[in-house]
């Protein structure tokens, strides 16, 4: 997990404070409780926002069972509280691995750069090429706008995943140039929020 969890890496840098603690291990730990944790199921398609992990929030978390157990957790990671010493901000995806020993890999970060040393581009952002979609053979993520201090993530199926990015970028230029209150941004906000992301890229590129 390089330093996304200060149980990985004691600092991320010498003279810097230690980074904080990820989802995983909060939970681990009870510091979430499962009401902040949101359950979307393989193949299904949800919208949730997450407040930074390191903040405290009403969500926190999303889970995604896999098979044989495992699962996927995605956190909204941001310099806030003990994640100020972090080498990025946005959405972390870990996968879970519950029958690996202690120490042997039960959790690994997504690392949404490999190219990039040490986990130090690992968050998935709408505004980074490259690293604005994460899909694997059973579920897609796609990073969001902000609303507040919260970030959006949408969960989708893979065949889903290039169509909702396209919408997502629709919208987050809506609302750059238009501001969030436009007519048009809302009207492309509602339909991707009902995850009609073909009519939500034509109301954009109206």
């Amino acid at each position: 997990m390089g330093p996304w969890d200060i149980m990985s890496q004691h600092f991320v840098e010498r003279g810097s404070p230690p980074p904080g603690i990820s989802s995983f291990t909060k939970i681990r730990l009870g510091w979430i409780a499962k009401e902040q944790v949101r359950f979307v199921k393989p193949g299904g398609t949800a919208v949730a926002f997450l407040s930074p992990l390191s903040a405290g929030g009403e969500t926190l978390a999303v889970k995604i069972p896999l098979a044989r157990g495992h699962y996927y957790l995605i956190e909204n990671r941001q310099p806030v509280g003990f994640d100020r010493a972090l080498p990025d901000a946005g959405i972390l995806v870990l996968k879970v691995n519950p029958d690996a020993a202690e120490g042997y890999g039960t959790v690994k970060v997504m690392d949404a750069n490999p190219s990039a040393p040490h986990f130090r581009q690992a968050t998935y952002r709408l505004d980074a090429a490259g690293r604005d979609l994460f899909r694997d053979g059973e579920v897609a993520v796609v990073p969001l706008w902000g609303d507040g201090d919260r970030l959006g993530v949408l969960v989708t199926a893979p065949e889903r995943g290039a169509e909702a990015l396209e919408a997502a970028r629709a919208v987050e230029r809506l609302m750059r140039e238009r501001g969030p209150r436009d007519p048009r941004t809302a009207e492309a906000k509602a339909a991707f929020m009902a995850f009609d992301f073909k009519r939500c890229a034509a109301i954009a590129g109206r």
